[in-house]
């Protein structure tokens, strides 16, 4: 008869814990699809929301997403949607741009990657591969490459070499390769651009030449969901 009493307040006390429990959960957002700085958060299927035990206020409750909100980093898909990562979209400095690149990003290469945009002239591309840019340029973690708003000085006295037009692009999303008839295959790329890059960048676009997108091997943080 003890050990059924004992039984019964064993259940009670898990009833009561598993009840506890759901108490504490909070609505929260995570993301549905990895994003890159800059990614307007407010667009359908970019969040959804969740019952979770965050344990901190550290993440975006459900129906507190700023106006206008953007992100501030790379972010995973399946990761909650950290504070510190979201900003009010007239705070950020980047501004999208869809370019078509010559020749193929490399495999690893992943929204949230930093990359510098280089343009080959015509005649550099005839008969050979694009020229490998020089390991210059490293770009800061924070993207805001000081150097990419006037485009690369020395690359542009070389005259008709490769030559650098901006550093601190963020991959945003890598479409599929096209196959030209006359301008040859290209990849559509959405990148990210510091805004003091804008004209450069689009500059480069209406000019004869082929764009390339180098990596630089550095990403914006990510932080893991807890």
């Amino acid at each position: 008869m003890a050990g059924g009493v004992v039984l019964v307040a064993g259940a009670v006390a898990l009833g009561a814990w598993a009840v506890d429990a759901a108490a504490d959960t909070t609505r929260v957002y995570v993301l549905s699809q990895d994003v890159a700085p800059g990614t307007d958060l407010t667009v359908d299927g970019i969040l959804t929301v969740v019952e979770a035990h965050p344990g901190t206020d550290a993440y975006v409750e459900a129906g507190h997403l700023p106006d206008g909100a953007v992100s501030t980093r790379s972010m995973r898909k399946g990761e909650l949607l950290a504070t510190a990562a979201v900003n009010s979209g007239r705070e950020q400095e980047l501004r999208p741009v869809v370019l078509t690149v010559a020749s193929n990003l490399p495999a690893s290469t992943k929204v949230g990657d930093y990359v510098d945009l280089w343009i080959v002239p015509k005649e550099g591309m005839v008969g050979r591969p694009a020229a490998q840019p020089p390991a210059t340029g490293q770009t800061g973690q924070s993207g805001q490459g000081g150097q990419g708003g006037q485009g690369d000085q020395a690359g542009q006295a070389e005259g008709t070499g490769a030559r650098r037009v901006a550093t601190g692009l963020v991959i945003a999303s890598v479409g599929e390769t096209s196959k030209g008839l006359i301008s040859g295959p290209g990849t559509g790329v959405e990148v990210k651009v510091p805004e003091a890059s804008l004209a450069a960048v689009l500059s480069a676009v209406g000019q004869e030449g082929a764009l390339v997108l180098v990596p630089t091997g550095q990403e914006a943080p990510t932080e893991k969901a807890s």
